[in-house]
């Protein structure tokens, strides 16, 4: 059986916010991974959840894809 903790971002992880940067289309910079890390902590706390899917995380970086390089 698959496990859930594949639906959601592990921060901690750079291969895994590399990633997400790929999938947006941005570079997979450590200032676009600080910057993604820091998005996720607002997202979860906009959004009132302990743990962000990818999903949750796609839709917060196309709200704001300029602040990134």
């Amino acid at each position: 059986m698959a496990s859930l903790d594949s639906k959601y971002v592990n921060f901690s992880e750079d291969h895994e916010l590399n990633s997400c940067l790929r999938h947006a289309g941005l570079r997979q910079t450590a200032d676009n991974r600080k910057k993604l890390q820091a998005l996720g902590a607002e997202t979860k706390q906009k959004l009132d959840k302990k743990r962000l899917s990818h999903d949750d995380l796609y839709g917060a970086i196309d709200t704001c894809k300029s602040d990134f390089e």
